[in-house]
Formats: C-alpha cells, structure tokens, sequence
C-alpha cells in the first residue's frame, strides 16, 4: 500500500512539475518586426540568411545569384533555419509560421517534427492551434503539457522511415501517425490518438482487459469489451441499431 501511494506521489510531482506553453498567434507574428537574418539578398555579398516566409531553407547569397538550402532534406535532426543555419528549433516571426496539422479528433497532439509544439484540435476535419513549450522544454505526451528537457531521448519525433502502416510516436501508448509518402523525404503525416480506455500496440488501438468480464467503452455507448483475462486483448462488441450498452445489467438495452 505505501509503495502504491508513493508511485501516486511520484506522478502527480511529474504533473505538478509540467507547465503549459503558448498559442502562437499569427497576427502577432506579423506584427513583429523582422529578424536581419532574414530577407533578400543584397546582390553583392557572399552570405547565408534565411529565406523569407520559410522556416525551412537556408537562402545562399553568391553575390549576384541566389540558391537554397533545405535543412529538413539535409539535416533532418535540425529542419530549421535561424541566423543563416540550420537547427534543432524554430524561432517564429513574420517570416516563420508555424505549421499547423489537420485535425483528426478532438484533443491535444504532438508535433510530428518538433518536440517543443503541439497542437489543440477542436474536432475532427479542422486546423489546429499551435502551443510552443518555453525554451527548454519539450512537450509531454503523457501529461499534455511541457516538462523540462532532461535528455536527448525526451525530445520525441516521429520517424516516418518505419516500414509499418501506422507509426509510433516513441514509446507512447496513447499517440500515433500515418504518414503518406509524397515525395523524396516527404511524407503527409496526420496524427491520431487512441481512445481514452485504449493504447497503441504498435499496430493498432487495443482495449487492455482489467479482468475477465464484459467493459463498456468509454467513448461509444453503443460498443463494449468482451474479456477472456487479465493482460488480454478485448474483443469490442457493437449492440444492435438503436441499442445501447448497460454496464450495470451487461446487456445491450
């Protein structure tokens, strides 16, 4: 029992510790004045900025020619320009939007390339709301929240090269993605989130039995769970058309 409340003590600290980040307003954005490391070349000198209304291509200045650097093609661990070079970590303004996901629930999502955003989706079919975490830390996709970034490993990406249909985000059990193939090192990613009572196994959303038993699904009262043991994989149920399922007397009413 005391190692029990311990483990409870440990995580609501860890909660406790996360801090919320900040919409990133795109008005404001444009408000703000823009960096000198961005911008058109002057013709003249030789010099590296970043390219205007890009986050995303580092702008070659070769006196009277100009050239462009993708730095997520070329270093995809640092997809951003700032200053002229690429990084790890988008600095937004005018010139840098940061971009949105298409929505596919209702909920909070990570981004699939940078640790310190995430997303707010009012519903399915949408645009979502960019959050950025304050600097140093990185978004939490146990909490929802941004914690402090203690390694390298705390920083989660999504790494579309995995041969599977439906790709982990790290070693959650709660998010995952498809990502589409668009091109060389390109890929249309949506990112999707399991129900409340269910986790990712790597390929799919399983509902993990408590116990053997019939369980109601959480977010649809028409589906439920049928249970052989504990640590096995539910069987969802669909009651009949214009039934719905009763946990107390575990009939379809």
């Amino acid at each position: 029992m005391k190692l029990l409340v311990l483990a409870v003590l440990v995580q609501l600290s860890l909660v406790r510790a996360d801090v919320p980040g900040s919409f990133v307003n795109r008005t404001l954005l444009g408000m703000q004045p823009a960096s000198l490391s961005t911008g058109m070349c002057d013709g003249h000198r030789y010099y590296t900025n970043c390219g205007m209304g890009s986050c995303y291509d580092v702008q070659v200045c070769l006196g009277p020619s100009t050239e462009y650097r993708s730095c997520s093609m070329s270093n995809p661990d640092k997809p951003f320009c700032n200053n002229g070079e690429c990084s790890a970590e988008p600095v937004f303004s005018q010139m840098c939007w940061p971009t949105q996901i298409y929505c596919t629930s209702e909920g909070w999502f990570p981004d699939p390339k940078t640790c310190s955003i995430y997303h707010s989706c009012e519903g399915p079919y949408m645009m979502s709301d960019v959050y950025q975490c304050p600097s140093g830390y990185v978004f939490n996709p146990e909490t929802t929240f941004c914690k402090k970034k203690q390694t390298d490993e705390d920083c989660i990406k999504l790494d579309c090269r995995q041969k599977t249909a439906l790709t982990p985000f790290g070693n959650s059990k709660k998010y995952f993605a498809f990502c589409n193939p668009m091109g060389i090192s390109t890929y249309d990613i949506r990112v999707y989130q399991c129900p409340a009572e269910m986790e990712f196994n790597g390929k799919t959303c399983v509902f993990k039995c408590p116990d053997e038993g019939l369980f109601a699904m959480v977010s649809n009262s028409k589906v439920y769970y049928d249970c052989a043991a504990a640590g096995e994989d539910g069987v969802a149920e669909v009651c009949e058309e214009e039934l719905v399922y009763d946990s107390v007397t575990k009939f379809c009413v």
